[in-house]
Protein backbone atom coordinates (compact mmCIF):
# COMPACT_ATOMS: atom_id res chain seq x y z
CA UNK A 1 0.00 0.00 0.00
CA UNK A 2 3.19 2.55 0.88
CA UNK A 3 4.31 2.17 -2.59
CA UNK A 4 1.06 2.53 -4.10
CA UNK A 5 0.18 5.77 -2.41
CA UNK A 6 3.32 7.49 -3.26
CA UNK A 7 3.03 6.33 -6.69
CA UNK A 8 -0.38 8.32 -6.96
CA UNK A 9 1.12 10.99 -4.68
CA UNK A 10 4.12 11.66 -7.59
CA UNK A 11 1.29 11.36 -10.38
CA UNK A 12 -0.77 14.01 -8.57
CA UNK A 13 2.34 16.52 -8.31
CA UNK A 14 3.04 15.99 -11.99
CA UNK A 15 0.01 16.98 -12.94
CA UNK A 16 -0.18 20.09 -11.42
CA UNK A 17 1.86 21.20 -13.36
CA UNK A 18 1.19 20.00 -16.96
CA UNK A 19 -1.07 21.68 -19.31
CA UNK A 20 -4.99 20.57 -19.69
CA UNK A 21 -5.65 19.18 -23.16
CA UNK A 22 -9.45 19.81 -23.52
CA UNK A 23 -8.96 17.66 -27.05
CA UNK A 24 -7.80 15.04 -25.34
CA UNK A 25 -10.22 14.46 -23.08
CA UNK A 26 -12.87 11.77 -23.01
CA UNK A 27 -15.72 10.39 -20.84
CA UNK A 28 -13.50 7.96 -19.08
CA UNK A 29 -16.72 6.66 -17.08
CA UNK A 30 -18.37 5.25 -19.78
CA UNK A 31 -18.90 1.15 -20.80
CA UNK A 32 -17.07 1.72 -24.36
CA UNK A 33 -13.74 2.38 -22.00
CA UNK A 34 -14.01 -0.33 -19.63
CA UNK A 35 -15.68 1.30 -16.93
CA UNK A 36 -17.32 -1.58 -14.40
CA UNK A 37 -20.62 -0.61 -12.44
CA UNK A 38 -19.84 -2.31 -9.03
CA UNK A 39 -22.36 -1.22 -7.01
CA UNK A 40 -25.85 0.84 -6.64
CA UNK A 41 -28.60 0.94 -4.07
CA UNK A 42 -31.67 0.21 -6.18
CA UNK A 43 -33.22 -0.15 -9.76
CA UNK A 44 -36.90 -0.02 -11.37
CA UNK A 45 -35.33 -2.90 -13.93
CA UNK A 46 -33.73 -6.37 -13.87
CA UNK A 47 -31.75 -8.94 -15.30
CA UNK A 48 -34.37 -9.65 -17.91
CA UNK A 49 -35.27 -5.40 -18.69
CA UNK A 50 -34.10 -3.50 -21.17
CA UNK A 51 -35.21 -0.03 -19.75
CA UNK A 52 -34.27 1.90 -16.10
CA UNK A 53 -31.41 0.21 -14.93
CA UNK A 54 -28.52 1.31 -13.18
CA UNK A 55 -26.17 0.26 -16.07
CA UNK A 56 -27.44 2.56 -18.53
CA UNK A 57 -26.26 5.29 -16.80
CA UNK A 58 -22.81 4.41 -18.59
CA UNK A 59 -23.94 3.10 -21.77
CA UNK A 60 -23.23 5.79 -23.80
CA UNK A 61 -27.07 7.26 -24.57
CA UNK A 62 -29.46 9.37 -22.61
CA UNK A 63 -32.06 6.94 -23.83
CA UNK A 64 -31.47 3.85 -21.63
CA UNK A 65 -31.41 5.34 -18.10
CA UNK A 66 -31.92 4.61 -14.45
CA UNK A 67 -35.11 4.69 -12.45
CA UNK A 68 -35.42 3.85 -8.57
CA UNK A 69 -37.46 0.94 -7.32
CA UNK A 70 -40.71 2.58 -6.55
CA UNK A 71 -40.39 4.21 -2.73
CA UNK A 72 -36.70 3.72 -2.61
CA UNK A 73 -35.98 6.72 0.00
CA UNK A 74 -32.64 8.56 -0.70
CA UNK A 75 -30.03 8.98 -0.83
CA UNK A 76 -29.30 6.34 -4.16
CA UNK A 77 -25.53 5.57 -4.78
CA UNK A 78 -23.55 4.09 -7.56
CA UNK A 79 -19.85 3.04 -7.49
CA UNK A 80 -17.65 2.86 -10.87
CA UNK A 81 -14.26 1.14 -11.14
CA UNK A 82 -12.65 3.27 -14.23
CA UNK A 83 -10.36 0.56 -15.71
CA UNK A 84 -7.28 2.65 -14.93
CA UNK A 85 -6.34 5.52 -13.05
CA UNK A 86 -7.42 8.80 -14.46
CA UNK A 87 -7.08 12.76 -14.63
CA UNK A 88 -10.72 14.22 -14.04
CA UNK A 89 -12.41 17.48 -15.15
CA UNK A 90 -15.82 17.74 -15.40
CA UNK A 91 -18.84 15.59 -15.03
CA UNK A 92 -22.00 15.62 -17.19
CA UNK A 93 -25.80 14.38 -15.42
CA UNK A 94 -28.30 14.24 -18.71
CA UNK A 95 -31.97 13.96 -17.60
CA UNK A 96 -32.77 15.24 -20.90
CA UNK A 97 -34.81 12.20 -21.62
CA UNK A 98 -35.90 11.75 -17.71
CA UNK A 99 -40.26 11.32 -17.49
CA UNK A 100 -40.80 14.40 -15.89
CA UNK A 101 -43.48 15.52 -18.63
CA UNK A 102 -45.50 12.76 -16.50
CA UNK A 103 -43.91 12.47 -13.55
CA UNK A 104 -43.30 15.89 -12.06
CA UNK A 105 -39.85 16.18 -9.67
CA UNK A 106 -38.78 12.55 -11.09
CA UNK A 107 -35.06 13.78 -12.59
CA UNK A 108 -32.14 13.72 -9.64
CA UNK A 109 -31.69 17.29 -8.43
CA UNK A 110 -28.67 17.05 -5.74
CA UNK A 111 -25.56 15.29 -6.55
CA UNK A 112 -22.53 14.44 -4.56
CA UNK A 113 -19.46 12.81 -6.15
CA UNK A 114 -16.78 11.08 -4.36
CA UNK A 115 -13.62 9.77 -5.61
CA UNK A 116 -10.54 7.42 -4.32
CA UNK A 117 -7.22 6.51 -5.64
CA UNK A 118 -5.43 3.49 -3.71
CA UNK A 119 -8.63 0.95 -2.93
CA UNK A 120 -12.44 -0.09 -3.63
CA UNK A 121 -13.28 0.39 -0.13
CA UNK A 122 -11.07 4.10 0.15
CA UNK A 123 -10.50 6.73 1.38
CA UNK A 124 -13.52 8.85 -0.70
CA UNK A 125 -13.31 12.48 -0.64
CA UNK A 126 -15.72 14.72 -2.07
CA UNK A 127 -15.22 16.56 -5.31
CA UNK A 128 -18.08 17.76 -6.45
CA UNK A 129 -21.80 19.00 -4.65
CA UNK A 130 -24.17 20.09 -7.40
CA UNK A 131 -28.08 20.87 -7.86
CA UNK A 132 -28.16 19.69 -11.74
CA UNK A 133 -30.97 20.75 -13.63
CA UNK A 134 -33.89 18.84 -14.80
CA UNK A 135 -34.71 17.96 -18.78
CA UNK A 136 -31.03 18.96 -19.95
CA UNK A 137 -27.93 17.92 -19.82
CA UNK A 138 -25.62 19.29 -17.37
CA UNK A 139 -22.13 20.46 -17.38
CA UNK A 140 -20.33 20.67 -13.83
CA UNK A 141 -16.42 21.80 -14.28
CA UNK A 142 -14.86 20.90 -11.29
CA UNK A 143 -12.59 23.93 -9.34
CA UNK A 144 -9.39 21.58 -10.21
CA UNK A 145 -8.59 18.81 -11.83
CA UNK A 146 -8.82 15.12 -9.66
CA UNK A 147 -7.65 11.71 -9.58
CA UNK A 148 -10.00 8.73 -9.29
CA UNK A 149 -9.53 5.36 -9.66
CA UNK A 150 -12.92 4.69 -8.48
CA UNK A 151 -15.78 6.93 -8.49
CA UNK A 152 -18.93 7.41 -6.57
CA UNK A 153 -22.28 9.25 -7.43
CA UNK A 154 -25.19 9.87 -4.37
CA UNK A 155 -28.38 11.40 -5.44
CA UNK A 156 -29.81 13.01 -2.39
CA UNK A 157 -32.36 14.41 -3.19
CA UNK A 158 -34.85 14.51 -6.51
CA UNK A 159 -37.33 17.49 -7.89
CA UNK A 160 -40.03 16.29 -5.54
CA UNK A 161 -41.53 13.22 -6.62
CA UNK A 162 -42.09 10.75 -3.86
CA UNK A 163 -42.24 7.62 -5.77
CA UNK A 164 -39.04 7.75 -8.07
CA UNK A 165 -36.19 9.36 -8.91
CA UNK A 166 -34.60 9.41 -12.37
CA UNK A 167 -31.47 9.68 -14.40
CA UNK A 168 -30.73 9.15 -17.80
CA UNK A 169 -26.33 9.23 -18.03
CA UNK A 170 -23.32 10.48 -15.99
CA UNK A 171 -20.08 11.13 -17.78
CA UNK A 172 -16.71 11.81 -16.28
CA UNK A 173 -14.62 13.97 -18.72
CA UNK A 174 -10.73 13.63 -18.48
CA UNK A 175 -7.78 11.48 -19.76
CA UNK A 176 -6.72 8.42 -18.65
CA UNK A 177 -2.97 8.08 -17.45
CA UNK A 178 -1.38 5.23 -19.06
CA UNK A 179 -3.05 2.38 -20.45
CA UNK A 180 -5.27 -0.63 -18.76
CA UNK A 181 -3.33 -4.10 -18.54
CA UNK A 182 -4.20 -6.81 -20.70
CA UNK A 183 -6.95 -9.16 -19.36
CA UNK A 184 -6.31 -12.70 -18.95
CA UNK A 185 -7.73 -15.14 -16.59
CA UNK A 186 -7.09 -19.01 -17.04
CA UNK A 187 -10.47 -19.96 -15.83
CA UNK A 188 -12.69 -18.16 -13.15
CA UNK A 189 -16.14 -18.41 -11.55
CA UNK A 190 -18.31 -15.89 -11.13
CA UNK A 191 -21.93 -15.86 -9.43
CA UNK A 192 -23.56 -13.56 -12.05
CA UNK A 193 -27.43 -12.87 -11.64
CA UNK A 194 -27.87 -15.71 -14.74
CA UNK A 195 -26.54 -18.66 -11.97
CA UNK A 196 -22.72 -19.31 -12.29
CA UNK A 197 -21.16 -18.21 -14.76
CA UNK A 198 -17.13 -19.76 -15.89
CA UNK A 199 -14.66 -17.44 -17.75
CA UNK A 200 -11.63 -17.98 -19.66
CA UNK A 201 -9.73 -15.62 -21.20
CA UNK A 202 -6.44 -15.78 -23.22
CA UNK A 203 -4.83 -13.95 -25.97
CA UNK A 204 -7.80 -11.52 -26.68
CA UNK A 205 -9.72 -15.11 -26.93
CA UNK A 206 -12.39 -16.00 -24.90
CA UNK A 207 -14.56 -18.73 -23.81
CA UNK A 208 -16.95 -20.26 -20.84
CA UNK A 209 -19.78 -21.59 -20.10
CA UNK A 210 -22.68 -21.13 -17.35
CA UNK A 211 -25.52 -23.06 -15.73
CA UNK A 212 -28.57 -21.53 -16.98
CA UNK A 213 -30.39 -23.40 -19.48
CA UNK A 214 -26.82 -25.20 -20.37
CA UNK A 215 -25.29 -22.29 -21.68
CA UNK A 216 -22.08 -21.77 -23.28
CA UNK A 217 -20.41 -18.95 -25.09
CA UNK A 218 -17.22 -18.00 -27.07
CA UNK A 219 -16.29 -14.43 -28.34
CA UNK A 220 -13.03 -12.24 -28.09
CA UNK A 221 -12.11 -8.74 -26.74
CA UNK A 222 -13.12 -5.27 -28.36
CA UNK A 223 -11.06 -2.59 -26.82
CA UNK A 224 -12.50 -2.45 -22.68
CA UNK A 225 -15.37 -4.88 -22.99
CA UNK A 226 -15.65 -8.85 -24.32
CA UNK A 227 -17.46 -9.56 -27.51
CA UNK A 228 -19.68 -12.83 -26.78
CA UNK A 229 -21.55 -15.33 -28.31
CA UNK A 230 -24.02 -17.40 -26.36
CA UNK A 231 -25.85 -20.88 -26.60
CA UNK A 232 -28.21 -22.58 -24.64
CA UNK A 233 -30.46 -25.49 -24.98
CA UNK A 234 -33.13 -25.40 -28.09
CA UNK A 235 -30.72 -23.68 -30.38
CA UNK A 236 -31.42 -20.46 -27.89
CA UNK A 237 -28.64 -18.30 -28.99
CA UNK A 238 -27.97 -14.10 -28.80
CA UNK A 239 -25.19 -11.88 -28.40
CA UNK A 240 -23.82 -10.03 -25.01
CA UNK A 241 -21.02 -7.51 -24.36
CA UNK A 242 -19.32 -7.74 -20.94
CA UNK A 243 -16.79 -5.49 -19.01
CA UNK A 244 -14.42 -6.91 -16.33
CA UNK A 245 -12.57 -5.09 -13.67
CA UNK A 246 -8.82 -5.25 -14.46
CA UNK A 247 -8.11 -7.45 -11.55
CA UNK A 248 -10.96 -10.26 -12.85
CA UNK A 249 -12.90 -9.69 -9.22
CA UNK A 250 -16.17 -8.09 -11.59
CA UNK A 251 -18.11 -8.18 -14.06
CA UNK A 252 -21.15 -6.81 -15.92
CA UNK A 253 -22.82 -5.73 -19.21
CA UNK A 254 -25.54 -6.32 -21.30
CA UNK A 255 -27.06 -9.62 -23.34
CA UNK A 256 -29.37 -9.46 -26.42
CA UNK A 257 -31.65 -11.93 -28.29
CA UNK A 258 -32.75 -11.55 -31.94
CA UNK A 259 -30.75 -8.37 -31.98
CA UNK A 260 -32.40 -6.75 -29.59
CA UNK A 261 -31.16 -5.52 -25.92
CA UNK A 262 -33.05 -7.95 -22.92
CA UNK A 263 -31.07 -6.90 -19.81
CA UNK A 264 -28.21 -7.18 -17.68
CA UNK A 265 -25.50 -9.75 -16.74
CA UNK A 266 -22.97 -9.11 -13.46
CA UNK A 267 -21.57 -10.51 -10.62
CA UNK A 268 -18.46 -10.82 -8.84
CA UNK A 269 -15.70 -13.56 -8.52
CA UNK A 270 -16.27 -16.62 -5.92
CA UNK A 271 -14.42 -19.42 -5.08
CA UNK A 272 -13.73 -21.94 -8.12
CA UNK A 273 -14.30 -24.96 -6.62
CA UNK A 274 -17.90 -23.47 -7.37
CA UNK A 275 -17.09 -23.60 -11.14
CA UNK A 276 -19.91 -24.84 -13.50
CA UNK A 277 -20.17 -28.73 -14.40
CA UNK A 278 -20.03 -27.76 -17.77
CA UNK A 279 -16.15 -26.29 -16.66
CA UNK A 280 -14.71 -29.71 -16.79
CA UNK A 281 -15.90 -30.70 -20.62
CA UNK A 282 -14.86 -27.03 -21.56
CA UNK A 283 -11.30 -27.75 -20.11
CA UNK A 284 -10.37 -30.76 -21.88
CA UNK A 285 -12.09 -30.46 -25.20
CA UNK A 286 -9.53 -29.25 -27.74
CA UNK A 287 -12.37 -28.10 -30.50
CA UNK A 288 -12.23 -24.49 -31.23
CA UNK A 289 -14.94 -21.86 -31.50
CA UNK A 290 -14.81 -21.87 -35.32
CA UNK A 291 -14.95 -25.66 -35.49
CA UNK A 292 -17.78 -26.30 -32.80
CA UNK A 293 -20.13 -23.32 -33.83
CA UNK A 294 -19.57 -24.44 -37.79
CA UNK A 295 -20.29 -28.83 -37.18
CA UNK A 296 -23.30 -28.18 -34.77
CA UNK A 297 -25.16 -24.78 -36.39
CA UNK A 298 -23.33 -24.38 -39.62
CA UNK A 299 -22.75 -21.13 -38.65
CA UNK A 300 -20.10 -19.19 -36.96
CA UNK A 301 -19.59 -15.54 -35.49
CA UNK A 302 -15.85 -14.47 -36.33
CA UNK A 303 -15.74 -11.71 -33.54
CA UNK A 304 -11.85 -12.32 -33.41
CA UNK A 305 -11.20 -11.32 -36.80
CA UNK A 306 -10.44 -6.98 -36.73
CA UNK A 307 -9.98 -4.74 -39.87
CA UNK A 308 -8.30 -1.58 -39.71
CA UNK A 309 -11.02 1.82 -39.02
CA UNK A 310 -12.77 2.33 -42.25
CA UNK A 311 -10.62 -0.37 -43.96
CA UNK A 312 -10.45 -3.49 -45.59
CA UNK A 313 -7.21 -4.48 -44.00
CA UNK A 314 -6.96 -6.83 -41.12
CA UNK A 315 -5.40 -6.40 -38.33
CA UNK A 316 -2.67 -8.72 -37.20
CA UNK A 317 -4.38 -10.01 -33.92
CA UNK A 318 -7.48 -11.28 -36.58
CA UNK A 319 -5.10 -14.36 -37.27
CA UNK A 320 -6.14 -16.39 -34.77
CA UNK A 321 -9.90 -16.49 -35.71
CA UNK A 322 -8.92 -16.81 -39.37
CA UNK A 323 -6.25 -19.88 -38.15
CA UNK A 324 -9.32 -21.76 -36.61
CA UNK A 325 -11.46 -21.04 -39.36
CA UNK A 326 -8.56 -22.40 -41.77
CA UNK A 327 -8.05 -25.87 -39.93
CA UNK A 328 -11.59 -25.85 -40.00
CA UNK A 329 -11.98 -25.68 -44.05
CA UNK A 330 -8.47 -28.34 -44.39
CA UNK A 331 -10.26 -31.01 -42.00
CA UNK A 332 -13.49 -31.12 -44.40
CA UNK A 333 -12.36 -30.83 -47.59
CA UNK A 334 -16.10 -31.58 -48.73
CA UNK A 335 -17.96 -28.30 -47.39
CA UNK A 336 -18.15 -24.62 -48.90
CA UNK A 337 -18.61 -21.81 -46.81
CA UNK A 338 -19.88 -18.21 -47.44
CA UNK A 339 -18.46 -15.32 -45.73
CA UNK A 340 -20.21 -12.52 -44.68
CA UNK A 341 -19.17 -8.70 -44.24
CA UNK A 342 -21.70 -6.31 -41.48
CA UNK A 343 -21.10 -3.13 -40.14
CA UNK A 344 -22.97 -0.85 -37.70
CA UNK A 345 -25.35 1.95 -38.77
CA UNK A 346 -22.30 4.66 -38.89
CA UNK A 347 -21.57 6.13 -42.17
CA UNK A 348 -23.55 6.30 -45.40
CA UNK A 349 -25.26 2.96 -46.70
CA UNK A 350 -23.56 2.65 -49.83
CA UNK A 351 -20.39 3.93 -48.12
CA UNK A 352 -21.21 0.36 -45.27
CA UNK A 353 -22.28 -1.72 -48.24
CA UNK A 354 -19.10 -1.70 -50.01
CA UNK A 355 -16.93 -1.65 -46.76
CA UNK A 356 -18.80 -5.05 -45.61
CA UNK A 357 -18.03 -6.37 -49.05
CA UNK A 358 -14.68 -5.13 -49.17
CA UNK A 359 -14.02 -6.50 -45.35
CA UNK A 360 -15.73 -9.99 -46.45
CA UNK A 361 -13.62 -9.87 -49.86
CA UNK A 362 -10.37 -9.47 -47.37
CA UNK A 363 -11.03 -12.75 -45.50
CA UNK A 364 -11.71 -14.87 -48.33
CA UNK A 365 -8.17 -13.56 -49.84
CA UNK A 366 -6.73 -14.59 -46.78
CA UNK A 367 -7.79 -18.27 -47.14
CA UNK A 368 -7.23 -18.39 -50.75
CA UNK A 369 -3.03 -17.37 -50.09
CA UNK A 370 -3.25 -20.27 -48.05
CA UNK A 371 -3.88 -22.89 -50.13
CA UNK A 372 -8.13 -23.25 -50.00
CA UNK A 373 -9.30 -23.36 -53.44
CA UNK A 374 -11.43 -20.45 -54.50
CA UNK A 375 -14.56 -22.57 -55.78
CA UNK A 376 -15.32 -23.68 -52.17
CA UNK A 377 -15.53 -20.00 -50.96
CA UNK A 378 -17.48 -16.90 -51.49
CA UNK A 379 -18.41 -13.55 -49.99
CA UNK A 380 -20.88 -10.82 -49.64
CA UNK A 381 -21.25 -7.46 -47.87
CA UNK A 382 -25.01 -6.59 -46.04
CA UNK A 383 -24.11 -3.56 -44.92
CA UNK A 384 -25.69 -2.54 -41.40
CA UNK A 385 -29.00 -3.93 -42.54
CA UNK A 386 -28.68 -7.43 -40.75
CA UNK A 387 -28.00 -5.67 -36.94
CA UNK A 388 -27.67 -7.89 -34.01
CA UNK A 389 -27.76 -5.61 -31.52
CA UNK A 390 -28.62 -2.14 -30.69
CA UNK A 391 -26.89 0.48 -32.88
CA UNK A 392 -27.30 3.28 -30.63
CA UNK A 393 -24.83 2.92 -27.85
CA UNK A 394 -21.17 1.93 -28.66
CA UNK A 395 -21.00 -1.31 -27.18
CA UNK A 396 -24.43 -2.33 -29.83
CA UNK A 397 -22.06 -0.91 -32.91
CA UNK A 398 -19.54 -3.39 -31.37
CA UNK A 399 -21.56 -6.38 -31.79
CA UNK A 400 -22.69 -5.71 -35.10
CA UNK A 401 -19.29 -5.39 -36.66
CA UNK A 402 -18.43 -8.80 -37.44
CA UNK A 403 -17.84 -11.28 -39.50
CA UNK A 404 -19.62 -14.34 -40.30
CA UNK A 405 -19.53 -17.78 -41.62
CA UNK A 406 -22.19 -20.34 -43.39
CA UNK A 407 -21.78 -23.50 -44.68
CA UNK A 408 -23.44 -23.66 -47.63
CA UNK A 409 -23.79 -27.94 -47.64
Amino acid sequence: MKHIITATSFIFAFLLNQPCFSDEQRNVLSFENGTVLLEYSSEYGDRASPNWIALGLIDGTPGLGWSSKKGQETPHYFLFELPVLSQIDAFVFDTSQAEISKYKGIAAKEIVVSVATEARAGPYRDVLKASIEAGKRDHKKLSSSVLARWVRVTINRNGGDTAYTELMEIEALGTPIGTAAALDISGGTFATNWDNFYLQIKNGKIRGCYDYDAGEFDGALDGGFLNINWRENGNQTGKAVLAITRDGSFLNGWWYEKGKLQGTWFGPRTNDANEPKCAAKLNVSKVSKVERALSETGRAVLYGVRFDHDSATLKPESVAALEQLLEWLIAHPLHNINIAGHTDWNGADAYNQSLSERRAAAVLAWLVGRSIATSRLSSKGFGESQPVADNASPQGRSLNRRVEVRVLN
